[in-house]
């Protein structure tokens, strides 16, 4: 709750018009309240989850990759519901473009201590051709305001049909 308290001073017999007589148990101070939802700062995360690259410099329709991220505690959470040792993640990808060979979900062993890190493996398949988004990882038990995502991960990734050159996805 925020309480904003002031008072008019000042001469009020001056001004553009004539001054509304004022009862003399009113007082000339006003309270104004509003509730303001607060957060936490979004630079003040708990977990970094950063995308890492492909093995190979592009990928093929029907070829299994290895989709992986690293997270990493950057602190001890002050949320009670993050000291847990187990972190719940979940891949989410677009079935018209990926298949998820494997878990699509799971939990994952992330001591409380600041610095450790674990990597997260997901084989998936691409479907289609082209520029497409890829799968992402994500937390859902933490909130987003907790996690940091550096580096991002890639916007789009190039997927080659399977017969054509990979000079198709350099751009030009």
């Amino acid at each position: 709750m925020l309480n904003i308290k002031y008072g008019i001073s000042g001469d009020r017999t001056t001004g553009a018009h004539s001054p509304v007589p004022v009862k003399p148990d009113d007082s000339e101070e006003l309270v104004f309240k509003i509730a303001v939802k607060m957060k936490r700062p979004v630079l003040d995360p708990c977990v970094a989850v950063g995308f890492l690259p492909f093995s190979s410099d592009c990928l093929r329709v029907g070829q299994l990759v290895n989709m992986r991220w690293r997270v990493e505690r950057l602190k001890n959470p002050e949320d009670a519901s993050l000291l847990a040792d187990e972190i719940l993640y979940q891949v989410d990808a677009n079935p018209q473009n990926w298949m998820v060979a494997g878990r699509k979900c799971g939990h994952v062993s992330l001591s409380n201590k600041q610095g450790s890190r674990i990597e997260i493996t997901v084989t998936c398949v691409p479907l289609v051709s082209g520029y497409v988004h890829p799968p992402q990882l994500g937390l859902p038990h933490v909130g987003e305001a907790n996690i940091s995502c550096n580096p991002a991960g890639p916007h789009l990734v190039c997927v080659l049909p399977p017969t054509l050159s990979t000079s198709y996805c350099i751009p030009a």
